[in-house]
């Protein structure tokens, strides 16, 4: 006969004795408290499971490289130290398919993901692993989930995917349906300060100049970039519908690489402190 002897500590107790995962990690470090909270604030804010887990998971799909809610919460289902990493509790259940589909809308019609971009970006020059001497700027295709239409059939009302077409930086033509990502990137640590997106057809040059301004706006004069460079962005493709929520998962990848430099800034910070 098959006996499965009991354990002696719950689960919650047995990873308290487990080192951090990479995510607990990151959550740790990453004061989500100002998303949660302007989204409270919100009377579009969703109600239900609680919001800091949810999303921490959003986080968590792409530090994951989980491309889909389908397969997040299959993830959150078939793995508890996920689950528990994102803040769920293990025995109970996880939010739906469609739950995280209207909290990643809210979020992507807000504006609190760029506000909390703007504060890690501050955060990390605060910290000096921003350097602010050398910028670069470029763009990079990001093709779309809807379906690709005739040129002379797309509305051109900067909201809507179309045509765009570009060199790769081996000097080859590539075209694609979709968006193109905007970003200036702080050359010493590669990290990005500011971020936009448009359909595909935009030109570079006439996203360059708001590029520039939101990157020096919160900077005096002195404490500008003093050179400016063109650099090739890859950028991978999101399975997203809509330039809002486009702009929402570029900006979570954003977040994602923001914080993975703050965790690395602080435990140098505290290596040299205990030494």
């Amino acid at each position: 006969m098959y006996i499965r002897q009991s354990c002696l500590f719950s689960f919650d107790e047995i990873m308290k004795l487990q080192p951090e995962t990479r995510l607990e990690k990151m959550f740790s470090t990453l004061d989500l408290e100002p998303i949660i909270n302007n989204l409270k604030g919100s009377r579009w804010g969703p109600h239900g499971y609680n919001l800091g887990p949810k999303i921490r998971a959003l986080l968590a799909m792409v530090i994951e490289s989980i491309t889909t809610f389908t397969a997040l919460v299959e993830r959150l289902k078939q793995d508890p130290v996920f689950r528990y990493s994102c803040g769920f509790s293990v025995a109970g259940q996880t939010p739906s398919i469609s739950t995280f589909s209207r909290l990643f809308t809210v979020i992507s019609d807000s504006d609190v993901l760029q506000q909390y971009f703007q504060e890690l970006v501050e955060q990390l020059r605060e910290l000096k692993v921003i350097d602010n001497e050398y910028a670069a700027i470029d763009a990079s295709k990001l093709e779309s989930k809807e379906r690709a239409e005739p040129k002379k059939n797309i509305e051109q009302d900067g909201t809507c995917p179309d045509w765009g077409s570009k060199k790769d930086s081996h000097g080859n033509q590539i075209t694609w349906f979709g968006w193109k990502v905007h970003i200036s990137v702080d050359c010493k640590s590669e990290l990005p300060l500011a971020v936009e997106v448009t359909p595909a057809s935009r030109p570079d040059g006439l996203e360059a100049l708001s590029l520039v301004e939101q990157t020096t706006h919160s900077l005096d004069k002195k404490d500008q970039p003093k050179y400016w460079a063109m650099e090739h962005l890859n950028m991978k493709n999101l399975n997203v519908r809509g330039i809002k929520k486009a702009k929402a998962r570029v900006l979570l990848s954003c977040i994602a690489m923001l914080g993975t430099a703050l965790l690395s800034a602080y435990s140098l910070k505290d290596s040299k402190q205990a030494a």
